[in-house]
């Protein structure tokens, strides 16, 4: 009985191998490419002069870890350093969404949210021609920490949640700055 199974389930692989040339073809002549909103260009974030890609968290299931891949110096350079008052302009490329948000977390050194989500800075943007841009602005939170130095750098991470068909596209990059 396993061997005719066995015959059974060969026989329908070189099947289905063998008609798969004319299926393509088929396929191709009929088939509507459907976009991904989020795979559509190129978004990136702009801080004075230097571009970088935004990272996609879509699939990051632990919002504590979401920038932990910017601090894996195997995948990503060193991260950056802006001073408070940089203009960060956030380009989604070709792709419109109905709406974003723009969230402000401060990371330890490992990439890992450093307070509770009270602790969360929600930031103000102006939206023009699919890019939107605020001002860098110290965070309220650094200034929590109990060995506060003026001159010390901090890590933040920003999440861009952009909303397309009530679907949520999640987005994000990390930068340095100094504290309050």
């Amino acid at each position: 009985m396993n061997s005719f199974k066995g015959f059974l389930l060969l026989a329908l692989i070189l099947a289905g191998i063998s008609g798969c040339g004319d299926a393509s073809e088929t396929k191709e002549k009929n088939s509507v490419v459907v976009e991904n909103p989020d795979r559509k260009e190129a978004k990136n974030v702009v801080i004075g002069e230097d571009t970088s890609p935004l990272h996609d968290l879509k699939g990051v299931q632990n919002f504590k870890d979401q920038f932990t891949f910017a601090f894996d110096p195997t995948v990503h350079p060193e991260i950056a350093y802006y001073k408070s008052g940089e203009t960060v302009t956030i380009d989604f490329g070709g792709t419109e969404f109905d709406h974003i948000t723009i969230l402000d977390v401060l990371l330890d050194s490992e990439g890992k949210q450093l307070y509770t989500d009270k602790e969360i800075k929600e930031v103000p943007y102006i939206h023009e021609d699919n890019h939107y841009q605020f001002k860098l602005e110290k965070h309220f939170a650094s200034a929590l920490d109990s060995n506060h130095e003026k001159s010390k750098t901090v890590y933040r991470g920003f999440r861009i949640n952009a909303y397309k068909d009530d679907q949520e596209h999640p987005f994000g990059f990390v930068i340095k700055t100094d504290s309050y």
